[in-house]
């Protein structure tokens, strides 16, 4: 996809640049006028995010920004009312150690560029170069440093993990509720949903499959975990992004390539 944004409605995730890569697990942008987000849920994350949401005026001439901070949650929620505007986040590893403040000017000054960049029908270069500044300044903060790569292993139990990072259980437990406010084995359990939430979106497989793929004892385990943490069934969720009024497409990553899109969803044109 040449320009992502060309579309009326999609979202798109996009890897962060390598410099970045040790803080911040994905950005995200989802620009919509209620087709997507007709039926909206919010799922559990175990990730912080800053969010720069930009609402449609009633007239639709223009977008009201919001800052917002939004901490690491175990529950689902249902919206109220289907978006129209766009939504751009960064979700920060448990890694990142800085502080998120929506005061701070390099975060106002990212709200303010990215005002402007989807007045003009923006490229994919025109929206992550702000997010691009915001994290190289937020990086160079006093305390926004990496402390080890420990949580990124979604299938290993807790033991085996405070084995692999040459620590007690007692401390790993320590550790994890310090940097996610959760413990270990519900921390995985959420890591292993989000991973899910991806497999199902993007891949053209059974639900069976992906189960193993991701160390589910079976495809019941999955739609019990999924239901939980989402608030819908695994089936209904990839009905929703992989039905006939939707499609979702997974950019694999290559190393000869500039490309930082990850994944894309839109609505077919079709659909009614």
């Amino acid at each position: 996809m040449a320009n992502t944004f060309a579309r009326p409605a999609v979202y798109a995730e996009f890897a962060a640049l390598e410099d970045h890569s040790n803080l911040v697990d994905s950005i995200y942008v989802l620009k919509d006028r209620g087709r997507l987000t007709a039926q909206r849920l919010t799922f559990a994350s175990p990730l912080r995010e800053l969010t720069f949401s930009f609402r449609e005026s009633a007239h639709g001439s223009s977008h009201i920004g919001k800052v917002a901070v939004n901490e690491p949650n175990f529950g689902h929620q249902e919206k109220g009312r289907a978006f129209f505007g766009w939504i751009i986040g960064i979700k920060f590893k448990p890694t990142w150690s800085g502080v998120l403040c929506m005061e701070d000017p390099a975060v106002v000054a990212c709200r303010d560029a990215l005002t402007r960049a989807i007045s003009i029908s923006p490229s994919n270069s025109d929206i992550l170069d702000p997010l691009d500044r915001l994290l190289f300044e937020l990086s160079q903060q006093r305390g926004a440093t990496g402390r080890g790569d420990i949580f990124e292993t979604a299938h290993d139990r807790v033991a085996n993990l405070a084995t692999n990072v040459g620590g007690s259980v007692r401390t790993l437990q320590r550790r994890m509720r310090a940097s996610t406010g959760f413990p270990p084995k519900r921390f995985l359990a959420m890591q292993r949903f989000r991973r899910s939430v991806y497999e199902i979106a993007t891949r053209n497989v059974g639900l069976s499959l992906i189960a193993v793929d991701l160390g589910f004892s079976d495809q019941a385990h999955l739609t019990r975990e999924f239901r939980r943490h989402a608030g819908v069934s695994p089936g209904v969720f990839k009905q929703a992004w992989r039905g006939r009024h939707a499609r979702a497409v997974r950019f694999l990553q290559d190393a000869s390539s500039s490309s930082r899109l990850r994944m894309a969803v839109w609505p077919l044109e079709t659909a009614t």
